[in-house]
């Protein structure tokens, strides 16, 4: 019996959506050539539309597969899969190749190149569906996304930090190739795992910002922790980040601002400019309570630098600062108008939490930023700031802001118990 060209693609797509995760198969190399053709066939839309045309309960059990817990099982193939089907809806996300490649080396044709974007809108409603199905699923399939994208980064910026001391060496001893691809990996792995948690907001808000749910809020506040994490390690001026990227080294052309800001963007807009009043309320609280949390790494989306710590070097004037804007034909204008509301709200929203918490007097101000209460006292040289300034500079550099002695450990500080024990010693 003879079958069409559509009616084969379906079967063999009936085939793969069974299959790739059935646990009677034990080869560990069956198992990846299932996963690996069913995260091909998610790439065009011929295969894709085949997917969608299995019948409805294999498609459902399908995304289920795809929607269980990371831990203990290939879960980047399994990312991977669940970003193909979101890419073309994300936020800056419907290029077809990298667009920070394309502006530094527009006239190479040897850059890499990804599959058109062919987004299921049928499979985001089945994933969405599941993720509103009792109190487990989402918390379980977030919680996982969550670890792994802490994982990742850290493993990326731990690895960025060797391959910068490395290339400065004097004996310039050149960087293992291994070594940049694993790095590069965990970067790009980092982004999707980004983008699919955008997705995961986009289609059901409630999941973070609905606080009558039990593990609402909680969710939100690891995700607001990862989310300052990013911004703080890839905006801060002339950082470890920055110094690597400028290096250009083969094997790393996908590491760079655009990717992985842009995805960490697409989270905030829908966090903090989308959805009702009470959800965008939450948000900011949770992302200004956070101890990281920096207003000047959201003005970096809009070119706007980070103004540089006392006794530093004034940048380069023509020093060219990324920006958002500069990237008008991969960001429309809808989009651009929305990382701009955020910052209005976020400026304001940070001004009024400053106000409620203001020290009596300037010198209670920390001397770095000048918009928060000093918090914290670093040892053992007494000089202080508050604790954002100070986490965010520990990321890089371990030496006192004022005097360059190294930091041996940061405590809190309160300044009216501070006068209190001075009070009772004396």
């Amino acid at each position: 019996m003879e079958y069409s060209y559509e009616e084969t693609l379906t079967r063999l797509a009936a085939i793969l959506a069974k299959h790739f995760a059935d646990t009677r198969i034990v080869g560990t190399d069956i198992r990846d050539s299932l996963m690996q053709a069913l995260a091909s066939y998610v790439c065009y839309p011929n295969s894709l539309r085949a997917v969608e045309r299995i019948p409805e309960e294999q498609r459902i059990a399908m995304v289920r597969n795809l929607l269980a817990p990371y831990e203990q099982r290939p879960w980047a193939q399994t990312n991977w899969i669940l970003v193909r089907l979101w890419r073309g809806c994300g936020f800056g996300y419907r290029y077809t190749r990298l667009p920070h490649l394309l502006k530094t080396k527009p006239e190479d044709a040897s850059l890499p190149s990804l599959q058109k974007p062919c987004p299921s809108t049928l499979l985001q409603q089945h994933m969405a569906d599941l993720l509103r199905e009792g109190p487990d699923v989402a918390p379980s399939f977030l919680n996982s996304v969550l670890n792994q994208l802490n994982w990742a980064f850290s493993e990326f910026i731990g690895m960025i930090q060797e391959i910068q001391q490395a290339a400065e060496r004097l004996e310039r001893n050149f960087v293992d190739s291994r070594q940049l691809k694993v790095c590069a990996t965990c970067f790009d792995l980092s982004v999707s795992l980004l983008r699919v948690l955008e997705m995961t907001i986009t289609l059901v808000p409630e999941i973070f910002l609905d606080w009558a749910r039990p593990t609402s809020e909680m969710l939100l506040r690891r995700l607001a922790q990862l989310l300052n994490q990013v911004l703080n390690r890839v905006t801060a001026e002339r950082n470890l980040f920055d110094r690597v990227v400028t290096l250009r080294l083969p094997g790393l052309e996908s590491v760079d601002h655009y990717p992985i800001l842009v995805a960490v963007t697409g989270i905030l807009v829908r966090l903090l400019v989308h959805g009702p009043a009470s959800g965008t309320e939450r948000a900011t609280s949770v992302l200004l309570a956070d101890p990281c949390f920096q207003l000047r790494s959201i003005s970096y989306l809009l070119g706007q630098p980070e103004p540089p710590a006392p006794g530093t070097a004034l940048p380069a004037p023509d020093r060219k600062h990324f920006s958002l804007q500069s990237y008008t034909d991969y960001i429309n204008v809808e989009e651009l108008a929305q990382v701009e509301q955020m910052l209005a709200h976020l400026t304001s929203a940070s001004a009024q939490a400053a106000a409620a918490s203001l020290p009596t007097s300037e010198e209670d101000l920390c001397p770095i930023c000048y918009a928060h209460p000093i918090s914290a006292v670093f040892q053992p040289c007494g000089h202080k700031s508050c604790k954002a300034c100070i986490d965010q500079h520990l990321m890089n550099n371990k030496d006192c802001f004022f005097c360059k002695a190294t930091i041996v450990s940061v405590e809190d500080w309160d300044k009216a118990a501070h006068a209190s024990a001075t009070s009772s010693a004396a």
